[in-house]
């Protein structure tokens, strides 16, 4: 959804215009007011993707109003923000018309609500098919992304539309969506991924849920942070057996150093686990920054892991998204850093269950959440 600013000191017209706004589907969350120049000033951070403007407004608290519509196009002169201008004066258009024209900004007769809202509707629309995020969050399993409807502060709303299952959140003022891919596998997460990065421009992007491990390695329960990635599939048939051809792609070093900060805390995992209630591994192990190995394969046999494991001797983590995450990003135009945290459920053999599959999910959904809210802040 758009995210829309209201510039309106008139409280009858602030709520006429703000509830047209809700009604088309735009969160109370993402409904911005001003009532003055200087406090339209203040909240110019913001990811404004549909302004509102009242051509009368006060400069500051306490001021009368003024024709002060143009000093709010001048301030939104860089930005790509549809705008609109709403006002209960249409004497005045004549005179103002060329200015606010040329920044492409309409000219709306407040007392002609079917105009107003017609031209508001439109806008809406528009500004939602183009609407970017600061950070986006990929699974493979619905159970995967069950964790963040419980979390606290999230404001989840769920959105499907162009073939995508979203739920678009917010962490600590950024804005983002957690995106369900269609189905398991590389393909699904490289068109996915790639669709997603191009449409939404996110300056990071994540990955949580549950992975397999390899024995000696790790631990059941332990969670796994991508340092870098390959795909085992990648190479060569032969008479002679498998020639592997692996594209190993890392993360950036701003993102190592955030991920380090984080796992280097050893109360990291107590805090991950708190609210947790139900199974947990047998013993507790610290997150690790670790090397996954990603295929469109479910692998239960050990000796096939163990040809796996002889591609790289420090791959400990094994799933089958994580190197087209990696690789969707990496070939992006925008090219966000990338974070994927998986928990260890199998060690990839017959002896596969289901009794930490839930703690996975929840482990690593909370620690992306908190990743994310750490990445933006440093």
């Amino acid at each position: 959804m758009a995210r829309v600013i209201i510039c309106e000191d008139d409280d009858g017209k602030l709520k006429s215009i703000a509830g047209f706004v809700e009604s088309q589907g735009i969160s109370r969350s993402d409904i911005i007011t001003a009532g003055t120049l200087a406090e339209f000033a203040t909240k110019l951070d913001n990811d404004i993707d549909v302004c509102i403007i009242d051509i009368r407004i006060p400069s500051y608290d306490g001021a009368q109003p003024d024709q002060n519509g143009p000093a709010i196009l001048q301030m939104l002169e860089a930005r790509n923000t549809s705008l609109l201008a709403i006002s209960a004066y249409p004497e005045e258009f004549d005179a103002l018309r060329t200015t606010f024209e040329r920044r492409g900004c309409i000219l709306a007769n407040f007392h002609d609500p079917e105009m107003w809202q017609s031209a508001l509707k439109t806008l809406l629309v528009q500004a939602s098919a183009r609407r970017s995020f600061d950070f986006l969050i990929f699974v493979a399993l619905p159970k995967e992304r069950a964790p963040y409807l419980a979390f606290n502060g999230m404001d989840a709303r769920a959105v499907t539309e162009d073939g995508l299952n979203r739920l678009d959140i917010e962490i600590n003022g950024k804005s983002g969506s957690i995106i369900e891919l269609p189905s398991m596998g590389l393909v699904d997460a490289a068109i996915t991924a790639a669709k997603c990065i191009d449409r939404f421009s996110p300056k990071m992007v994540a990955m949580s849920g549950i992975c397999a491990g390899f024995p000696d390695r790790t631990e059941l329960g332990a969670l796994l942070v991508s340092s870098m990635a390959y795909e085992y599939q990648s190479g060569k048939w032969t008479d002679e057996g498998f020639s592997q051809g692996p594209y190993q792609i890392p993360i950036t070093e701003r993102m190592r150093i955030c991920v380090r900060h984080m796992i280097d805390d050893e109360e990291l995992l107590v805090e991950l686990e708190q609210g947790w209630r139900e199974t947990r591994p047998s013993k507790p192990t610290p997150p690790d920054l670790a090397i996954f190995t990603s295929g469109s394969a479910v692998i239960a046999d050990a000796r096939f892991l163990g040809q796996i494991s002889e591609h790289h001797r420090k791959v400990s983590g094994l799933d089958m998204e994580i190197y087209a995450i990696h690789r969707a990003a990496h070939l992006s135009n925008s090219q966000p850093d990338v974070l994927c945290a998986k928990v260890v459920v199998d060690l990839a053999d017959k002896e596969k269950n289901d009794d930490i599959q839930a703690y996975g999910c929840y482990v690593s959904a909370k620690f992306v959440s908190r990743a994310i809210q750490h990445f933006f802040d440093s």
